[in-house]
């Protein structure tokens, strides 16, 4: 799978969050992961949740498919909530 993304989204995305949307694939390639699904502006939007083995940090991924595609349309850290409901989930 290939990562696609705006160059200018990736800017807001480390301003807001600390982390580049080229690290995308730590979350969707995880095998551990956890992926939820969610219709949102006429799309079908996938979350992943998974642990990043380099620093034990959760990170969310919030993606569309497009075609062969991933275009992360958000990459952070997990909320304490979602952080929850993964260490449930594994």
């Amino acid at each position: 799978m290939k990562l696609v993304f705006d160059p200018k989204k990736d800017v807001l995305n480390v301003f807001k969050h600390g982390i580049s949307l080229d690290q995308a694939s730590l979350a969707f390639n995880n095998p551990n992961k956890i992926t939820l699904e969610s219709a949102r502006q006429g799309e079908n939007r996938l979350m992943d949740i998974a642990t990043v083995e380099r620093n034990g940090v959760v990170l969310v991924l919030v993606y569309v498919m497009r075609g062969e595609s991933i275009r992360p349309i958000s990459l952070r850290r997990a909320s304490k909530g979602e952080r929850s409901l993964y260490a449930n989930y594994i």
